[in-house]
């Protein structure tokens, strides 16, 4: 399966062709990534195993502060991931231990680059209203929008070069934009989401 979305950055990125492996009678352990069936919707989740007890399994996304709502039981796991395939390279994803630590080092580095972002976004946002580096951009890595259809709707990603730089998924009120990534995209000429889909 391919991955979409965000909560599980930076271990895995929109476009990441996903290596899934089924349980079977392996331990599932903290620390894992798995593919389950969300209880809310029934649509596929990639998460990290939190937590496991006699009361189920509890998941998190790397990208997330908090743990996901709901406790899973065992037949709710499609399978683990074992790596991911991006830029025609395979990248190995840990689980159980080294897992844990891996996605604990990342959360501590979100957090250390939150503080920053909050001391440097004055300057940030006023140098990406200004434009001046946009007209630095190359012609064959200009910004560029594409769209994907699930069930939840239509799917905005903006590219530059090969690289995913922003999103915006069916609801979102605006643009996400990885920075540096604002300081060369006109933000207001992106389009607008599609409406989301009903059923």
């Amino acid at each position: 399966m391919n991955y979409i979305g965000t909560s599980m950055n930076p271990t895995l990125k929109p476009g990441d062709r996903l290596d899934t492996v089924p349980y079977d009678r392996q331990e599932i352990r903290r620390g894992d990534v798995i593919v389950f069936i969300s209880p809310a919707d029934e649509s596929k989740v990639v998460h990290r195993v939190v937590s496991v007890d006699s009361n189920g399994i509890r998941t998190r996304g790397d990208n997330c502060n908090r743990i996901d709502p709901w406790v899973l039981s065992p037949d709710q796991i499609v399978g683990r991931v074992i790596s991911v395939h991006r830029r025609n390279r395979r990248r190995r994803i840990f689980g159980g231990f080294w897992g844990s630590v891996f996605a604990g080092t990342a959360r501590a580095l979100y957090a250390i680059d939150s503080h920053t972002s909050i001391l440097l976004r004055p300057f940030y946002d006023r140098l990406a209203r200004s434009g001046i580096l946009r007209r630095l951009v190359p012609v064959s890595i200009e910004p560029r929008v594409i769209s994907f259809n699930h069930s939840g709707g239509s799917e905005l990603q903006l590219l530059m070069g090969r690289w995913v730089i922003g999103r915006r998924l069916p609801g979102m009120a605006r643009w996400h934009i990885r920075r540096p990534f604002r300081l060369f995209v006109d933000e207001d000429s992106l389009p607008r989401n599609p409406a989301r889909q009903r059923s």
